[in-house]
């Protein structure tokens, strides 16, 4: 029995239409095509079911255009490569997610469900150290990795900085050390250094089986160079010094002094962002054991985004040991990190956040 290509594709459109988030052509219009990262694939114009598109060449360049009626069914924006539409391409595959908040203290942390694991973990003997972002003592908010050996230690290093550290460099000393069993908190860019030595056939981890790492990903949009920090700190009457604590949650950048907070959108510090979060597309960390972040969850609780068998367990142990409290979240939540994580992979071809 021969091939029936037209069978396939209609088998195709018919499955795009059921499960397809719909966009009309004119978003693929205005996050592909104008921004110039269409490819010229035509994929976008041989998907359509409706002969909607047609591939015109103007100025010599191959573009998708609408010739006829859009109905809407998102299958262009579903089948082009530059756009982000499953959900694993966006964060990753999961075991499960939740909303989570410690049930001790807190300190500066939303939830403060990474500084409880972190705890729990160290007290149990799971692990012997933890590495996590602190501060220069003699200047202040400068990021420093440090090591982590008791539950009083990580209770104090509660907090987040948003300025590179280097924890991977931390983490092999404690290998150096003969410390076998470890956790690294830090974002994308560092989870991805240590999977390489994971997955790299010559990687470190590969080559000596008897070393562990427990990987935990904050959510990140951008990390932001310390010297222009305090500049953009300063030009707003702020001493850095000063500050008690910073956050990033609903597009805004917030500062607490003395009890109380100011807020500016994130976009305003976009010139202040490492060069390299210009390449970075992961927003929660797809290659971590489990990720964290306050998206999608109320003020005070931390989303926690499960991603291994190991992070399963660690979670639920806290649970049944009173340590954190937690729940399984909804679509909708889920939506909202998606949404997050899609805007910041958008931004590497300066597209626009999906609604």
């Amino acid at each position: 029995m021969g091939r029936d290509h037209n069978l396939a594709s209609e088998k195709s459109q018919e499955w795009l239409k059921e499960n397809t988030k719909r966009y009309a052509f004119k978003k693929l219009e205005r996050d592909v095509i104008a921004s110039g990262a269409c490819v010229e694939c035509g994929s976008c114009v041989v998907g359509c079911p409706v002969d909607a598109l047609t591939g015109e060449f103007v100025d010599s360049k191959y573009t998708p255009t609408l010739t006829g009626k859009c109905t809407a069914c998102g299958i262009c924006y579903a089948m082009c490569p530059r756009t982000f539409v499953l959900e694993n391409e966006v964060i990753g595959d999961y075991v499960g997610v939740w909303k989570a908040r410690s049930l001790g203290s807190q300190g500066r942390q939303d939830g403060g469900v990474v500084t409880a694991l972190l705890a729990m973990m160290l007290d149990k003997g799971e692990i012997e150290a933890a590495i996590t972002v602190g501060q220069i003592d003699d200047k202040p908010w400068m990021p420093v990795a440090k090591r982590n050996t008791s539950k009083k230690e990580v209770l104090d290093s509660g907090g987040t900085i948003y300025t590179h550290a280097q924890v991977v460099g931390e983490m092999h000393n404690c290998y150096k050390e003969n410390l076998s069993s470890v956790a690294v908190v830090g974002t994308s860019c560092n989870i991805d250094a240590i999977n390489r030595m994971q997955v790299h056939p010559g990687g470190l981890f590969n080559i000596d089986s008897k070393m562990s790492v427990f990987k935990i990903c904050l959510f990140c949009t951008e990390s932001f160079g310390y010297n222009g920090l305090v500049s953009f700190l300063k030009s707003q009457n702020i001493n850095i010094k000063k500050v008690e604590r910073f956050a990033i949650a609903k597009g805004e950048f917030s500062v607490t002094i003395g009890g109380e907070t100011r807020s500016w959108p994130v976009k305003d510090l976009d010139s202040l962002a490492a060069s390299s979060c210009a390449y970075c597309s992961d927003y929660t960390g797809m290659n971590s054991d489990i990720s964290c972040g306050n998206v999608g969850t109320d003020e005070g609780w931390t989303t926690v985004i499960v991603r291994s068998k190991r992070a399963e367990g660690i979670l639920k142990d806290a649970i049944k040991n009173g340590i954190i409290e937690a729940e399984e979240i909804d679509e909708k939540a889920i939506q909202a990190v998606i949404n997050s994580a899609r805007f910041k992979m958008n931004k590497r071809y300066a597209l626009q956040s999906s609604p």
